[in-house]
C-alpha cells in the first residue's frame, strides 16, 4: 500500500479513493465489519485516521499539535465530540495506517514533529532558575538556565533536520510523479 497523498478528497468514500487499503489487514478486517450503506461510517472512520496521522501538504490539519487534532477531527469532521481515539480497534488502524500507509520519511517526519512538541511542552513548563548554595544541605543546587539554554540551541538543530525531511518527501512526491500528474503504479515505482 502506498501514501492516499495525491487523493485527499474526505468528501468521497475512502474505500473508493483507496480502493486497494479495503484488502489488507485491519483495514481489510474493518472494512467488512462495516455494515453501513457504502461503507459510509467506516469511510469516514478511515478518513479521520488519515487526517490524524498523515503528514501531507494536504492535509489541513497536519501543523496541529495531536491533541487538536483530535478535538477538530471528532468535532467538525466526525461530528462525534465523544469520538474515542483510544479505542483498540481505533489504535489498531492508527497503527495500521502508520505503518503502511506512509513513507519512510514521512513516519521520520511525524516522530521528530512528535518529539519536538513534546519538547516544546517541556521548555515551556520548566522556569529559569540559577544554580544556588542549600544551607541545609551544604551543596550546590545546579538550576535550570544551563540546560534550558542548551535545549534551545538545540531546536534549531531539530528543525532544521525537521525541513530536511520534508525536502525529502516532496522530492519522494515528484520522484512519484508521472506526465499528466499521474503516480507510478506499485511495480513501476519498485513497491511490488
Amino acid at each position: 500500500m502506498t501514501s492516499i497523498s495525491t487523493a485527499w478528497m474526505t468528501n468521497e468514500n475512502y474505500w473508493e479513493v483507496n480502493p486497494m487499503h479495503k484488502e489488507f489487514g485491519v483495514f481489510k478486517i474493518f472494512y467488512k465489519k462495516d455494515k453501513t450503506k457504502s461503507k459510509d461510517k467506516s469511510s469516514k472512520i478511515l478518513w479521520a485516521v488519515a487526517m490524524l496521522i498523515d503528514p501531507n501538504e494536504s492535509n489541513l490539519l497536519k501543523n496541529h499539535p495531536l491533541k487538536d487534532k483530535k478535538r477538530l477531527i471528532a468535532e467538525d469532521y466526525l461530528e462525534d465530540a465523544d469520538f474515542n481515539w483510544e479505542h483498540p480497534e481505533i489504535e489498531e488502524l492508527k497503527a495500521f495506517y502508520l505503518e503502511n500507509c506512509l513513507s519512510i520519511a514521512e513516519k521520520e517526519l511525524i516522530r521528530y514533529e512528535e518529539k519536538l512538541y513534546e519538547r516544546g511542552e517541556f521548555i515551556s513548563k520548566t522556569h529559569y532558575s540559577m544554580d544556588y548554595y542549600d544551607e541545609e544541605t551544604g551543596r550546590t543546587k545546579k538550576g535550570t538556565a544551563d540546560q534550558l539554554d542548551k535545549m534551545f540551541a538545540v531546536s534549531g538543530k531539530i528543525f532544521t533536520e525537521i525541513e530536511n525531511i520534508k525536502e525529502k518527501i516532496s522530492k519522494e512526491d515528484l520522484d512519484g510523479q508521472l506526465k499528466g500528474g499521474a503516480e507510478e503504479s506499485a511495480s513501476e515505482a519498485g513497491t511490488l
